[in-house]
C-alpha cells in the first residue's frame, strides 16, 4: 500500500482532538465539583435554618442566632460566587465543545481522504493485476496457437490423401 502523505497531519489532528476532549472533560469535572460544593453549602444553610429555629424556642440566645445569620450570609455569598463560576464554566464548556467538534471534523475529513486514497490505490493495484493477467492470457493464447501451427504440418505429412 502506498504511504498516506498526510499521515503526520492526521496524527497532529488526532492529538489536537484528544487534547480538546481532555479539556472538555476537565471543565465538566470542575462543574461537577462546583455542583457538589453548592449542594454542601445548601445543606449547611438548611442546617443553620433549623439551628436558628431551635434557638428561637425557649430561652433565646441572641448571640447564637446572630452568629448563625452571619454564617448564612457567608454561605449565601459563596453560593453567589459558585453561581458566577458555574456560569463562566458553562460558557467555557460550550467553547471547548465547539473546539472539540471542529477537531473531530478535521480528523474525520483526513480519515476520509485516507480512505479514498486507499480505495484509489486498491483500484489501481487491481487494474495492474488485471493488466498482467490479460497479458499473460494473451501470451498463453499466442503460444497455444503457435504450438498448434507447429504441430499441424507434422500431422499433414503423415496423412495420405
Amino acid at each position: 500500500m502506498a504511504k498516506f502523505r498526510l499521515a503526520t497531519l492526521l496524527k497532529l489532528r488526532i492529538r489536537d482532538r484528544d487534547i480538546a476532549a481532555k479539556a472538555v472533560q476537565d471543565v465538566r469535572h470542575a462543574i461537577v465539583k462546583l455542583t457538589d460544593r453548592e449542594n454542601e453549602i445548601r445543606t449547611s444553610n438548611r442546617e443553620m435554618d433549623e439551628y436558628r429555629m431551635q434557638a428561637s424556642h425557649g430561652a433565646v440566645n441572641l448571640h447564637q442566632i446572630l452568629d448563625a445569620q452571619r454564617f448564612q450570609m457567608v454561605l449565601s455569598a459563596q453560593l453567589d460566587q459558585i453561581a458566577d463560576h458555574q456560569s463562566k464554566l458553562k460558557q467555557e464548556l460550550e467553547r471547548r465543545e465547539f473546539t472539540l467538534l471542529k477537531t473531530q471534523q478535521a480528523v474525520k475529513s483526513l480519515e476520509k481522504l485516507r480512505e479514498q486514497r486507499d480505495e484509489a490505490a486498491e483500484i489501481h493495484a487491481l487494474a495492474k493485476q488485471q493488466e498482467r493477467l490479460d497479458e499473460w492470457a494473451s501470451i498463453r493464447h499466442a503460444m497455444s496457437i503457435r504450438l498448434e501451427q507447429e504441430t499441424a504440418p507434422q500431422n499433414n505429412h503423415g496423412v495420405t490423401q
